[in-house]
């Protein structure tokens, strides 16, 4: 049995959830979730009051990535109907985060197709881009480059790049289900010379490619492990022509429980609601931040286009949220790195 006071009393000290009420969680049917929502929505307001980030994207340079990603429809691998162009120019990078800028978004990121961006013309673009976004909008700065070194992070950073995004798509148990080409360990090593550095790390995953609800709350674990800084939780939208496009499996109250779930293991950090909210929760968008999300990606994804922002900050006005201002510093280290709870014996229960 869970208990609902004894759980948000913990995370509302900054505590998670241990393994085994995670499970539980996971466990729970849809006709049990509605303590379960009130306890991460309440945990949200401790942490992080009405405030609410909001993020966007460029597709940087889009397409023939090497990468054999099953989810993606940028591999080179799929015959897909995503865009292929090389990197886009500073001058267009920094055109299109003022207008993002406009439209509420106070980080941007430049997301780059490719294992990694080692193409010393591409980084210099990216450096110079970085400089001038900061420099007209004050906007915080992110990219998304694939698995990049400690050196060149640094080089980005020493520009301004202020937020390293990598996610690490999926547990360590069902990586080799959905990546082919390099090792979960890669992937963590990227967050982890990111986390060296002090820059603002954004991780997370993307569910319904197949997981199992344990391997959900695996990948919630790893990330505490990780102590990252924000976790975007992204939907499976099926691209036509890769491996997983005829998957579909969530429910607008599987994607609530996941939101509310990685709330209560993880209640200092943020929250992030990205790629495929629209396809998978449809009219129950706004419950996000009632589940516990206090974070948005407005205006389109890679490959897809999203809604209009306009409608987007409409639903953040009628929620009473108000948008985050720049910049977002990295978290303090977790009270509690380990999987393990506060006050839980060795295999995560209450004594």
């Amino acid at each position: 049995m869970l208990d609902w006071s004894d759980i948000r009393a913990r995370a509302q000290r900054g505590v998670g959830i241990s393994e085994a009420e995670a499970n539980a969680i996971a466990g729970l049917p849809a006709s049990q979730l509605g303590e379960l929502f009130e306890a991460a929505g309440s945990v949200r307001v401790e942490h992080k009051g009405n405030f609410v980030n909001t993020c966007g994207i460029s597709n940087a340079k889009s397409g023939r990535c090497a990468e054999a990603c099953s989810f993606c429809s940028q591999s080179a691998h799929y015959t897909t109907d995503a865009p292929k162009y090389l990197m886009k120019s500073a001058d267009t990078l920094v055109a299109e985060a003022q207008e993002a800028w406009g439209h509420g978004v106070r980080e941007y990121s430049l997301v780059a197709s490719g294992r990694s961006m080692t193409n010393e013309t591409e980084l210099a673009t990216v450096k110079d881009a970085v400089k001038r976004i900061r420099d007209t909008t004050g906007m915080q700065t992110c990219a998304s480059l694939g698995l990049m070194s400690r050196e060149s992070l640094a080089e980005l950073q020493a520009a301004g790049l202020q937020s390293v995004h990598h996610n690490l798509e999926t547990a360590r148990s069902f990586h080799n289900n959905i990546v082919q080409t390099h090792t979960y360990d890669e992937e963590v090593d990227t967050v982890k010379a990111a986390k060296s550095l002090g820059m603002y790390t954004c991780c997370g995953g993307i569910f319904g490619m197949g997981e199992s609800w344990t391997q959900r709350v695996e990948l919630a674990m790893e990330l505490r492990e990780l102590d990252v800084d924000s976790v975007p939780i992204n939907f499976l939208n099926p691209r036509p022509g890769t491996p997983l496009q005829a998957q579909q499996e969530l429910s607008p109250e599987d994607c609530l429980k996941i939101i509310a779930l990685y709330r209560l293991v993880l209640p200092t950090k943020d929250i992030i609601v990205c790629g495929g909210r629209a396809v998978n929760l449809g009219e129950r968008q706004d419950e996000i931040f009632r589940c516990g999300a206090n974070g948005v990606m407005l205006g389109n994804y890679l490959t897809t286009a999203g809604r209009s922002a306009d409608i987007d900050l409409d639903m953040l006005e009628a929620e009473g949220l108000v948008i985050r201002p720049p910049p977002h510093q990295p978290h303090p280290p977790s009270l509690r790195p380990s999987v393990r709870a506060e006050g839980t014996d060795d295999n995560g229960v209450n004594p």
